[in-house]
């Protein structure tokens, strides 16, 4: 029977995802599929072994770290100057070559995306909504609201002067035109970035590059069909998801629910034995501007911890901190499970809680861990930033750097 795994991160993100895929992925290698079934590339989940080799998965899948094939799922947002420049991160560092498999009608973003992206939350000062500056939301609405929309089998089939075209109306008509909306401006100091010589050669390059080096599928489910295993590798969190109203704006343009999982999942032929796996720090973090009801000091959970993923920078700023709040999580879970159910009602729940290490292995806030787990079909704990463990060790390590 085929096995299929769900991860999911319960609040903000950063909790552990990579780790998790590749935990879900076990030793099927080359026979894992493992899907980015949401947002883009910016998204950083960390793989890391004792020995100090990592890795912050990007435009890959974190199983790759195990010889797994990637898939950008049609809801992916492909980039192919990240693309590009992940590529060659893996190969040089690691000595990996990542397989990636693209839906035909992947939404792409362009520097122009990326970079209207960053100006709008410049202009936004003390309002910001916690972008990270890789165009999400920018590539998002321009394929809602303008003709220049073009798949990423329909982009990367352009000519030079037909793809020049195509980004050259972004820049003239559709920045002016969005900027005009939020009744903004354009610096002066970024018109002629928006306009480089070379920029538009270099993004056709790098378009190519990704064209040349990865695989188009139009059928879900006559290609996934044939994998044994399947790792669905989702970004951020379910606090973020884009229908959390209650915290608009501050949310990520896309749906981090299980739900699209589930119904990729109902899709395929034959049986599929399906484990839905939360991941939660023992605290809570968020990357960005927002609401955080139990945001605290770090040193009230732990001063000696370091993210060396998560470093400061000039769209999200600062890491910060929060005590666990288990109600909110477990309300967020739940209803997840719920719908996920409706669609595949023998599907399975597991909780990993990671960085268990730095809290004494126990959750911060008021709820005891064992209550917590619980709540779930199985629980999953890690006490380092390498390994998971079914046990529930008294024992916890010496304080680690966890990513």
């Amino acid at each position: 029977m085929r096995k299929a795994a769900i991860v999911i991160g319960c609040n903000y993100g950063d909790e552990g995802k990579g780790m998790a895929a590749v935990h879900a992925a076990g030793d099927a290698g080359e026979k894992c599929l493992n899907v980015l079934i949401n947002g883009g590339a910016q998204r950083g989940h960390t793989v890391e072994e004792p020995g100090g080799r990592r890795h912050v998965f990007h435009h890959f899948g974190s199983a790759a770290w195990k010889g797994a094939t990637s898939c950008a799922d049609e809801d992916f947002i492909v980039n192919p100057l990240l693309y590009y420049h992940e590529k060659n991160l893996l190969s040089e560092n690691l000595g990996l070559h990542p397989r990636l498999l693209v839906a035909a009608g992947c939404r792409v973003s362009t520097p122009w995306d990326m970079m209207l992206g960053q100006i709008i939350e410049e202009n936004r000062g003390n309002g910001r909504h916690g972008s990270c500056g890789c165009g999400i939301q920018e590539t998002r609405l321009r394929y809602l609201n303008t003709p220049w929309a073009l798949s990423f089998e329909e982009v990367s089939h352009l000519s030079f002067s037909g793809f020049e075209d195509y980004c050259r109306r972004i820049i003239r008509e559709y920045i002016p035109a969005r900027m005009d909306e939020l009744h903004m401006a354009v610096p002066p100091q970024w018109r002629s970035i928006l306009s480089a010589s070379g920029l538009m050669e270099n993004a056709w390059l790098d378009l190519m590059e990704m064209r040349r080096t990865t695989e188009t599928y139009k059928d879900w489910a006559a290609m996934a069909s044939a994998w044994p295993t399947i790792v669905f590798e989702a970004g951020q969190g379910l606090a973020l998801d884009e229908n959390n109203h209650r915290d608009f704006p501050h949310l990520t343009p896309s749906s981090t629910t299980s739900l699209a999982s589930a119904r990729r999942i109902a899709a395929l032929s034959g049986e599929t034995d399906t484990t839905l796996l939360y991941v939660t720090r023992s605290y809570l973090t968020r990357h960005g501007a927002g609401p955080f009801p139990t945001e605290c000091p770090k040193e009230s959970i732990n001063p000696h911890m370091e993210d060396k993923t998560n470093v400061p920078n000039p769209h999200q700023q600062s890491l910060r901190y929060g005590l666990f709040d288990a109600q909110a999580v477990l309300e967020r879970t739940s209803a997840d499970t719920m719908r996920s159910r409706q669609v595949l009602p023998a599907l399975h729940t597991t909780i990993l809680i990671t960085h268990l290490n730095e809290t004494a292995g126990q959750l911060t806030g008021s709820m005891p861990l064992g209550d917590f787990v619980r709540h779930f079909d199985q629980a999953l704990y890690s006490y380092d930033p390498y390994s998971v463990t079914g046990r529930l060790d008294g024992t916890v390590p010496d304080q680690k750097t966890f990513c």
